[in-house]
């Protein structure tokens, strides 16, 4: 039974004169009983069209919700406007969990919030099965699904729950969902013939810019140019805990009249709670943060958000931009691009389904694939000089056309004009090397094949012989590397996979074999293709006649080790295992097709050298290693070492 007219509970409970757009229409088909799967960018109103549904038709209202701090939140903001709503989480005692419970079991006549890991937790089954509600509403649904950005196995398993509730009227609200993930909520919740609504995800005040930085080191360099500009709240993702932690203190430093507060999972809760709190309660605060932080975050007045490392995908990249401008005032994204981005977010793609022995190995290979193709949708999202509003709004598969759009790319900030006739013959040349080797080797041998190196196996698949073998001699390797990666984001080549075994290989598109044979021009993004002080110089990558020797790459590492620190005279023992970590530095680059320095620096190498460590925990305590670098390379340094 309807208690009261929506019009009277939106005035006199959400003191609100107006629906946002579908509102309405959303709350009209819970209200009837029908299943809704609602769709909404961010700060446009979704929790609305549970909350007054729930006020309206009485009873329990059961909301699913991600967040302790986030439940929380709500919960306050309900009871300062007199609506009955409690939560059970674990930040509660036993016995206030208890308490809640008994409540509710009596007949509660409110909103009860939980986190989903509570419907599998033993004391609260017996309560499920008791329990009636007249409405189930699961936000950040996009959870539920395998193909979603933040996929939960709990999020999963709610239609179970759902089944156990007796199938209540059930909407699910997500901001960030693609067709297939639409689909997926669909079908593992057995939502019965939904409303499915969609209103859209074109944030006109968002201002959307891209950064493709030729040195990682740059990113420390903008990130604090932005936040001094800008004296609004704003937040800084970053992909992994390490980062986050240097970068607070690097921006303390910096930045000495701000808050900035750190954020990541490998904080205590308690940590972490006080640092959200001092966020949202701190005009023009910065957050330094992992993707744990920001999940229902609703600070109104977040002026700029940076993406120091790109995000997996384009949904995470959408909801968390989306930080910005909740007020609907004007607002900067900025994502921050180096090419070795991509190999961290390569690395947790690789541990997809690890400690998992249910998965099988088809389904792993699936998952594995579908999220390398959509992180090769952010890696273009950022390359291609192309507006960024709309390629958002193509991704999310909206029709709406951006206009007036204030994206980098729309204001002409790129300045990605002509190629020049030097940049062409390059990207001419890279190009066929492609061809020449027919899709059959990935980018280290690429980068061989180009830079005329002489190795085993160049010589056992007889590369060496061919036209195009030392075609970019004269520049470095590492350069060469970067140009084939800017090639492939460009849509001239592609990596492909066809074994999960094995790198992946690259062949030409139909596109570049156009460039290639000079039937279209080169596109603009590749404009600025040459490396700063590429021309400058020979070439590292090779000797001018193709030919490297052992004698020749120990002269070279001794002169570098004399670059790098003056002051270092090794022993002959010292020197040698120097020696041989460099060439397994070098056998991981091309590995790995990054440049060496990517790998570690000289500098790292000659600690590791004096030290000699014997284990991965001895070579983890070496400044400039760390667990990931361990993890990735560590077993080829030790075994140099041996």
């Amino acid at each position: 039974m309807i208690l009261d007219s929506i019009d009277e509970i939106l005035h006199n409970r959400f003191y609100l004169n107006d629906f946002r757009p579908m509102q309405r229409e959303v709350i009209d088909d819970v209200l009837a009983g029908r299943d809704v799967l609602c769709v909404m960018p961010t700060g446009a109103g979704k929790s609305l069209c549970y909350q007054l549904p729930a006020i309206a038709k009485g009873g329990l209202t059961l909301v699913v919700s991600p967040l302790i701090s986030l439940m929380e939140d709500q919960v306050r903001q309900l009871r300062d406007r007199k609506i009955p709503a409690a939560f059970v989480n674990s930040s509660q005692t036993a016995a206030e969990q208890r308490e809640v419970l008994r409540i509710v079991e009596g007949g509660y006549d409110g909103l009860l919030y939980v986190a989903p890991e509570r419907f599998f937790a033993a004391s609260f089954i017996d309560t499920i099965r008791t329990l009636r509600p007249n409405l189930l509403a699961i936000d950040e649904a996009h959870c539920i699904s395998q193909w979603g950005h933040d996929f939960r196995k709990e999020y999963a398993r709610l239609g179970e729950a759902r089944e156990r509730l007796g199938r209540p009227t059930c909407i699910a609200l997500t901001a960030t969902a693609t067709d297939d993930v639409r689909e997926d909520i669909i079908h593992r919740l057995s939502l019965n013939e939904p409303s499915i609504v969609v209103t859209g995800f074109d944030r006109p005040n968002l201002s959307y810019e891209a950064r493709c930085l030729d040195r990682g080191a740059e990113k420390d360099e903008i990130a604090h140019r932005l936040l001094a500009a800008e004296p609004g709240s704003a937040i800084v993702y970053c992909s992994t805990r390490k980062s986050v932690d240097a970068l607070v203190v690097d921006i303390q430093k910096k930045l000495p009249g701000r808050l900035v507060t750190g954020y990541h999972a490998g904080m205590e809760q308690a940590s972490r709670t006080q640092s959200q709190e001092r966020f949202m309660t701190t005009p023009g605060a910065i957050a330094v943060a992992t993707n744990a932080f920001g999940m229902g975050i609703n600070k109104p007045d977040i002026r700029l958000v940076v993406h120091y490392d790109i995000p997996g995908t384009l949904e995470a990249y959408y909801q968390e931009a989306g930080r910005a401008g909740r007020d609907g005032l004007p607002s900067r994204c900025v994502l921050l691009y180096h090419f070795a981005d991509r190999m961290t977010q390569e690395f947790f793609i690789d541990r997809l389904g690890s400690g998992d022995a249910a998965v099988e190995p088809d389904r792993l290979a699936e998952m594995k694939s579908h999220a390398t193709a959509k992180l090769d949708l952010v890696v273009r999202y950022a390359r291609i000089a192309r507006c960024r509003r709309q390629q958002i709004l193509d991704y999310f598969g909206d029709e709406t056309g951006a206009t007036n759009c204030t994206c980098d790319v729309c204001r002409g900030d790129l300045q990605q004009g002509d190629v020049s006739d030097e940049v062409t013959l390059i990207i001419r040349k890279i190009l066929s090397a492609v061809a020449r080797l027919n899709g059959r080797f990935g980018m280290g041998m690429l980068t061989d094949v180009l830079c005329g190196n002489v190795t085993e196996r160049i010589q056992q698949w007889q590369l060496d012989q061919l036209t195009v073998f030392g075609l970019l001699k004269d520049h470095p390797a590492k350069n060469v590397t970067r140009m084939l990666h800017r090639t492939v984001e460009s849509g001239l080549a592609r990596q492909r996979d066809p074994d999960a075994t094995r790198r992946p290989i690259v062949e030409i598109t139909p596109q570049g074999v156009q460039v290639m044979k000079a039937l279209l021009p080169p596109p603009g993004m590749l404009a600025n293709l040459l490396p700063r002080r590429a021309a400058s110089g020979s070439s590292s990558g090779g000797s001018s006649s193709g030919v490297s020797t052992s004698r020749a790459s120990s002269s070279r590492a001794r002169q570098t080790v004399m670059k790098t620190d003056e002051a270092w005279q090794p022993d002959a023992e010292t020197q040698s295992r120097f020696d041989r970590l460099r060439a397994a530095r070098s056998e991981l680059a091309r590995e790995h097709t990054l440049p060496a320095y990517v790998i570690c620096h000289d500098r790292t190498l000659i600690l590791i050298a004096q030290q000699s460590p014997t284990t991965p925990e001895e070579l983890e305590t070496i400044k400039g290693m760390g667990p990931h670098k361990v993890r990735m390379y560590g077993e080829k340094l030790l075994a140099a070492l041996t």
